[in-house]
């Protein structure tokens, strides 16, 4: 559906999910503005969008820039107080959509797949998680404000600072002929495409309400996502399982190491908008190693690496865990393969 006369404000623009919805968003029609904490001299926006610089510590100043959109969406809302921020733009805006999380769901006994309505987190506290939560519960005492939370899974696509498929695709790259898994290889933990996140924002542009709706891709265990990556990028390697966690010398290791499985329902998001990926697996995956290689070799050349493109890898889970060749070899040269 295209729509024309619109327009769309997207707070934390320049980022992951910014990029893709402002190129979503444009297609469809709307007039799109990026908001942006700090301009870089390099900053471009997309085609069909422009650039304005905005610090939402200055709430006046966020308020008034965002006043009579007829859509608002906000990347980078991670507090009760941005909720707040948010909570102010009732009557002033056609709708909002915020970017939340599936770490707001309340564990142990995850239910498989989560719904929607499965409570969620209510610690007093600063992390990541909490916020998420209290964000969340700011803005759905709002009954005049029609806001659509997006629940995402780790994020994968273009531009991000995070890859955990980097895991796999370096390892393609580097001809690697078998990968080590452990826990059979049968964990499942959430992963969504921007690109398919950018697509339900604009379902939910066109059908404003106040809803929580989770935006996941297909539940592959991590060794279905391993091959299908390897199918991608035409790489034939042995996936090698054990059961029980990874080894500390790294072996086994994998970015979604997770003792449960963890799947979101998605079925909500289907059956009130009609909700279906604009982007199918295979195909973002393609889009992931389309970015990141390029990405990877030009901090190569200027004296870096893959950590440089993607710090929040290292941040998470340290540097050595990654990629320890020489600890796979050893495992499956002795006796206890």
């Amino acid at each position: 559906m295209t729509v024309h006369g619109r327009s769309a404000f997207i707070i934390g623009g320049t980022g992951q999910i910014g990029r893709a919805t402002a190129a979503r968003l444009a297609a469809a029609g709307y007039a799109v503005t990026l908001g942006q904490r700090r301009l870089r001299p390099d900053a471009a926006a997309p085609p069909g969008a422009r650039l304005v610089q905005i610090d939402r510590a200055d709430t006046e100043a966020l308020l008034a820039a965002l006043d009579g959109h007829d859509l608002v969406v906000d990347t980078v809302a991670f507090n009760p107080y941005h909720g707040a921020q948010l909570a102010r733009l009732a009557g002033r805006v056609g709708s909002l959509v915020v970017i939340s999380s599936g770490a707001v769901y309340r564990a142990p006994g995850l239910p498989v797949p989560i719904p929607e309505t499965w409570p969620t987190i209510e610690r007093e506290a600063h992390d990541y998680p909490a916020g998420k939560a209290a964000l969340e519960r700011v803005l759905l005492a709002t009954p005049e404000l029609p806001v659509s939370v997006l629940r995402t899974g780790v994020l994968h696509g273009p531009h991000g600072t995070s890859l955990d498929h980097w895991w796999f695709i370096k390892r393609a790259l580097d001809k690697r002929p078998y990968v080590v898994i452990a826990q059979d290889g049968g964990s499942r933990f959430p992963t969504t495409a921007v690109a398919n996140v950018a697509e339900l924002i604009r379902l939910c542009g066109e059908r404003p309400a106040a809803r929580v709706l989770n935006i996941a891709d297909d539940p592959l265990t991590v060794a279905e996502i391993a091959a299908r990556i390897f199918a991608v990028m035409g790489h034939e390697a042995e996936i090698v399982t054990f059961a029980g966690p990874s080894r500390p010398d790294g072996v086994g290791f994998h970015p979604w190491n997770v003792a449960e499985p963890i799947v979101f329902d998605t079925a909500r998001a289907r059956a009130e908008l009609g909700y279906s990926p604009a982007l199918p697996y295979d195909d973002a995956l393609r889009q992931d190693v389309e970015w990141a290689v390029p990405a990877v070799r030009a901090a190569e050349a200027a004296g870096g690496g893959w950590p440089d493109v993607f710090p929040d890898l290292v941040e998470r889970h340290g540097p050595d865990v990654w990629f320890p060749y020489a600890a796979e070899d050893a495992y499956l040269a002795g006796p206890t393969r």
